[in-house]
């Protein structure tokens, strides 16, 4: 059945998302740091190669994927406690059941940058169940009493799915190198601007040490930490990759050539799809659950289909040890309207697929048939067609205004 969906149902070009069944990979990197004992419990997930020994608080060992073990054994990777933040740093997720891996999810879209973006990115923060504001990549926060001075404490020893190490260098090298010179093509993120009387005015962010910097606005700035939601929690870019883009660097004669040659328009889109939407690029260095991948075929997300592998250095693990994310891969069908995405839900093609209420009732016609099952989300207007997937989440994970802030939790999906 997967054989047939990734080549005659290639041909379909595709729209929106939800039923369900099951996610991702990685490459070569340098060594890296051991845990030490005492690893707290977060909101998150991690795994390692059964008998390797991290001495965690509550965990003798890790475990990780077979696709990853045989990787190591292969010495493609370092062993998985390697590959893991420091004990106390690593993100552990409570679902209240324990996942298994393989598999993979299947989705339809349109827009790679609606769906794709909604399920993968992590951000500093995000927001928790009751409406605050929780670590998440940052391991904590503290802010002074007029709200002028917010200070950012990371997690030691996270890396890039490319194995580099993850620290406070890579945000100050976002703030200063991409967002203050406008990189992007576009103006300074209002969650880094304040208005002091009749001007507006820019923070300035300090590295304190490896793993901690601070953000000092001239006047109070209460709101700094939900309008930095706002634009996904993302305050961080891989440095050691960037600086092979940004015509500062290389020299804007060069840089033009390497947009031209990733097949952009000009630098500042090169820079933007790298950054703010570099779940959507190959061979970018992302700290999401899973990459995008690099096979032949499978990279291009104007295409018509294109894959999500898991990334080997994800920092989160589940409560049995296990590092997540629990699937293999995340596959995504390109569609060009609703038809489509029915075609492939009602013969069980897709994992998950979203509904209105006008689509139900050819939806259960062929539920039988697909195997699989409609849901009703929160939003009693929208349904979901679901069969296989475990922990799947009770409300849509594709609304765009939870971005970044990780509802989906799509790491934590498994197969039945």
């Amino acid at each position: 059945m997967r054989k047939w969906y990734r080549t005659g149902m290639l041909m379909l070009t595709l729209f929106a998302l939800c039923v369900c069944s099951g996610c991702k990979e990685g490459g070569e990197v340098p060594e890296g740091t051991t845990p030490t004992s005492g690893a707290s419990q977060v909101q998150g997930g991690a795994n390692t190669p059964e008998g390797t020994k991290a001495p965690v608080n509550g965990f003798d060992t890790y475990s990780e994927a077979v696709m990853l073990q045989q990787a190591v054994e292969a010495r493609i990777l370092p062993a998985v406690e390697r590959r893991l933040p420091k004990a106390e740093d690593v993100v552990i997720v409570e679902n209240g059941t324990l996942g298994v891996y393989g598999a993979e999810v299947q989705f339809a879209t349109v827009n790679a940058d609606t769906l794709t973006g909604a399920l993968v990115s992590e951000g500093l923060f995000y927001y928790a169940e009751d409406g605050t504001i929780a670590p998440n990549i940052a391991k904590s926060y503290t802010v002074n009493s007029d709200f002028t001075n917010y200070t950012i404490y990371l997690r030691e020893g996270l890396r890039w799915s490319d194995g580099v190490l993850f620290t406070a260098d890579d945000c100050v090298f976002f703030y200063e190198e991409m967002c203050l010179p406008e990189t992007f093509g576009e103006d300074l993120w209002q969650c880094f601007t304040v208005t002091n009387g009749s001007k507006k005015e820019r923070a300035v962010m300090k590295k304190l040490d490896a793993y901690s910097f601070e953000v000092t606005f001239p006047v109070s700035k209460p709101e700094f930490l939900n309008e930095l939601l706002v634009q996904g929690g993302i305050c961080f870019a891989p440095e050691h990759y960037h600086v092979n883009l940004l015509p500062e660097y290389m020299g804007e004669d060069a840089a033009k050539a390497k947009a031209k040659d990733m097949g952009y328009a000009d630098t500042a889109e090169m820079l933007r799809e790298t950054v703010v939407s570099a779940w959507n690029t190959p061979g970018v260095p992302t700290l999401n659950s899973y990459v995008l991948s690099t096979e032949e075929g499978m990279s291009d997300v104007k295409g018509n289909y294109y894959e999500f592998v898991r990334n080997p250095y994800y920092w989160k693990i589940d409560a049995a040890g296990k590092q997540l994310p629990y699937m293999d891969r995340l596959g995504f069908t390109r569609i060009s309207d609703e038809s489509q995405k029915m075609l492939l839900t009602t013969e069980g093609f897709l994992s998950v697929s979203l509904l209105t209420a006008e689509q139900v009732p050819e939806a259960q016609s062929g539920a039988e048939r697909g195997e699989y099952r409609v849901i009703t989300w929160t939003d009693s207007s929208a349904y979901a067609v679901k069969n296989t997937l475990k922990n799947f989440p009770e409300r849509c994970p594709y609304e765009e205004k939870i971005r970044g802030i990780g509802a989906a939790h799509p790491e934590c999906w498994y197969i039945e």
